[in-house]
């Protein structure tokens, strides 16, 4: 199973919920938002969860969104 080495995901309900955030996040930013509020890096990210990675690829980058 994908994420098996982070320590934050202590439970397979644990690890469903991260994933179900990741996968229904609108954007680069967001998820960048969430991987930090789970003191995670880009890297572990990638490493731990390489098919959200390919997804997450994906997604719209909004760094240049109108205010």
């Amino acid at each position: 199973m994908d994420g098996q080495d982070c320590d934050f995901l202590y439970s397979s309900r644990d690890l469903s919920a991260f994933e179900l955030v990741i996968q229904t996040a609108k954007g680069r930013v967001e998820v960048e938002e969430i991987l930090h509020g789970y003191n995670l890096t880009e890297e572990d990210f990638t490493d731990g969860f390489p098919d959200l990675a390919k997804t997450v690829q994906d997604l719209p980058d909004e760094t240049s969104s109108a205010a």
